[in-house]
């Protein structure tokens, strides 16, 4: 509004200003203007145009009061600047041991009419290393006003500019030894910013998580520059997104790749308030709810331990509830937005039924599926609850409701979450994402295939398959191998989802889920050493048949893409009704490196071929998996029916550079 009213406020005055200079008759030139100008001027046009120039300056003081002293702005050149000097002065504590949370209780009111929140953590955290700990190192952020209450410690540096403060322990805090401390926070705007930058705490929809509100233990290094030019530039080290993916577990093992050693597995409790129109959600079971004075108040308590990952939300929600087994499926949503819940529930039931059957127990008493404004378009998992955008969710017209489409998958994808990352996080080092996010993008496709026809999965599998390629195209690191992905989504939700589902092709799905589900039973909630993704590695290989210990070198140890194309394919009919059909097939296997180079392989692969029946490629009539050990192959093959089309890896399993001459249009010969 005040941005507004200043640009309107300038348009007039200087309308009015232009207004004094319009030609009068036959005088042009600049002086005369001014003369006639002059001469316009009289009382009544002062008045008006000093009405308009007073209002428009008030305006822009209340613009500038507002934008430069209550809410000053840093360029993007300065937020740079303060991210270097950060690292450069802090990075020499990035190794010093730390505690880790055990257990926290989140005292939260949320203040939606004036866009706010405050609160306060307790925490109790205890000292793993092998060293005593005498020292407390945080990193706190001025938007949220974090302050530390720490008993028995002294605060002996503040840096207020970059947020590094270090409290010095009266007594050192011995291995195996507990400390509680309090943090706080206070989110309260101060009239308006230049941008709106925040929109976490709003009038209907807030929601924001506990990594906002708290401040990071130790040196973040999440605060570094990434950009390997701008690093370059500020004369700064190379810098890993990742550590190095070990053999043998070393010390790397004790921090899981989330929390970065902040926290292992951690008890959670929260008191939360909101208006009394509005519902207030936190992790884990509802234990108590009062309303007074105009305010609700809550008691959530988690079911499980979890890692240290919680989202907090609030707005005038509307309830779907429905009850599978021991779990409460839950929906909170506008309540303008209800023409997709039904089959969010349904999308949440058949995930916990595949994956209590395929993985194991659930161990939240809930499964909470919480709508947020579409200033963000995504999904995302904490324990027991998912947020989820109104974008792509509630809002998103699904034209043919008996089909797969985004929900059941990003819901299935989420819900995966509640095993792989939830139940077992990987260590703090390259190939951890594997173990979450392909590992859930994988569930999720498990999920869809169970009602879905091998079309529908091939769409599946086309979107994955170009996420992967064209991520590829734009990588500005250097390429991973998918057991050492360093956090590259285009690699791990892309090629991982792909080829594990591949995978389940090649070997079966029970083998594919028993290497899956025994990894977890081993890791499931334990406390570090974390595993990585060799760990999984070790239980996947057994699974895999000798004829097929390829696939774990080519598609998880090295990067694999293949060449396959139909160069012809020709039918000729037989006497007995039936129909000998030639195919000539070119097929090629291509390994790359880090930066893009590509060697020629000889193949010598277990491919498919197949045959459709339309020209739309819907229905497969035959398929036949082949040992191609050549380049050039001519394949001969006696069908019951004439094809249509003739295809090689006709369901898109292979990480294929270009996908569009895999099938052809079969000839009849006279």
């Amino acid at each position: 509004f005040w941005f507004t009213l200043y640009w309107v406020l300038f348009g007039i005055t200087t309308l009015l200003l232009s207004i004094l200079f319009i030609p009068r008759g036959m005088n042009k030139k600049i002086k005369d203007r001014f003369s006639s100008a002059r001469k316009s001027l009289n009382t009544s046009y002062y008045s008006v145009l000093g009405i308009f120039a007073l209002a428009f300056l008030g305006t822009a003081g209340v613009v500038y009061y507002n934008t430069q002293i209550l809410n000053p702005y840093k360029t993007s050149y300065q937020i740079e600047t303060q991210q270097v000097n950060y690292e450069k002065q802090y990075r020499r504590y990035a190794d010093m041991p730390h505690v880790s949370i055990l257990d926290a209780t989140y005292h939260i009111d949320i203040y939606p009419e004036q866009q706010a929140a405050n609160g306060r953590v307790e925490l109790l955290a205890t000292n793993k290393n092998e060293v005593a700990v005498d020292s407390l190192l945080f990193t706190v952020d001025k938007t949220y006003q974090q302050a530390l209450s720490i008993p028995n410690s002294k605060l002996v540096f503040e840096d207020k500019e970059l947020g590094f403060l270090i409290y010095k322990l009266d007594i050192p805090l011995a291995p195996r030894d507990s400390i509680k401390f309090t943090t706080t926070f206070d989110y309260t705007p101060k009239g308006f910013k230049n941008s709106v930058d925040n929109f976490s705490m709003i009038e209907n929809g807030t929601f924001f998580n506990n990594l906002q509100i708290m401040p990071q233990f130790g040196y973040s290094k999440s605060y570094e520059l990434g950009d390997k030019n701008k690093r370059r530039k500020y004369q700064l080290a190379e810098r890993k997104s990742m550590p190095d993916l070990e053999e043998t577990c070393s010390q790397l093992c004790l921090d899981n790749y989330l929390s970065e050693g902040a926290a292992d597995w951690v008890d959670v409790q929260t008191y939360i308030s909101t208006t009394e129109d509005q519902i207030a959600i936190a992790p884990g079971s509802l234990l108590n709810q009062t309303t007074q004075n105009g305010r609700t108040s809550s008691h959530y308590k988690v079911d499980h331990p979890s890692q240290n990952f919680y989202s907090f939300s609030s707005a005038r929600y509307a309830v779907a509830k429905r009850r599978w087994k021991d779990v409460d499926i839950e929906v909170y949503y506008h309540p303008a937005h209800s023409v997709n819940v039904n089959r969010m529930l349904d999308a949440v039931e058949q995930s916990l039924v595949y994956y209590t059957r395929e993985f194991g127990p659930y161990y939240h008493k809930q499964a909470r599926i919480i709508e947020f404004p579409r200033y963000s378009t995504f999904a995302q998992a904490f324990p027991g609850t998912m947020p989820y955008s109104e974008a792509f969710g509630f809002i998103i017209n699904l034209e043919d409701e008996n089909k797969n489409n985004v929900i059941d998958a990003v819901i299935a994808h989420e819900m995966a979450h509640q095993y792989w990352a939830h139940q077992v996080i990987g260590a703090n080092m390259k190939g951890s994402t594997m173990l979450s996010e392909s590992f859930a993008e994988y569930s999720s496709l498990m999920v869809m295939k169970q009602k879905s026809t091998a079309q529908e999965m091939k769409d599946f599998l086309k979107y994955d398959m170009q996420r992967y390629l064209s991520g590829r195209r734009s990588e500005t690191e250097q390429e991973q191998p998918l057991v050492s992905v360093e956090n590259q989504s285009h690699i791990h939700y892309g090629k991982g989802s792909v080829i594990l589902y591949a995978l389940q092709e090649y070997i079966g799905e029970a083998k594919v889920n028993n290497a899956l589900r025994n990894f977890l039973e081993a890791y499931r909630y334990k406390e570090p050493p974390y595993p990585n993704a060799r760990d999984f590695m070790r239980y996947l290989q057994p699974e895999v048949p000798d004829s097929l210990q390829y696939l774990l070198l080519d598609w998880f140890e090295e990067i694999t893409l293949y060449d396959l194309r139909v160069a012809s394919a020709n039918a000729k009919a037989l006497q007995d009704g039936q129909y000998e059909i030639s195919m000539n097939i070119v097929a090629k296997k291509l390994k790359f490196d880090g930066e893009g180079n590509s060697t020629e392989r000889l193949i010598a692969d277990w491919i498919d071929v197949g045959f459709y029946a339309d020209r739309d490629e819907k229905e497969i009539i035959a398929r036949e998996r082949i040992y191609i050990n050549r380049e050039n192959t001519i394949l001969k093959f006696t069908l019951n029916q004439l094809p249509v089309k003739a295809a090689i890896d006709p369901l898109n399993l292979l990480i294929d550079r270009v996908e569009d001459d895999n099938v052809k249009t079969v000839t009849l010969e006279e």
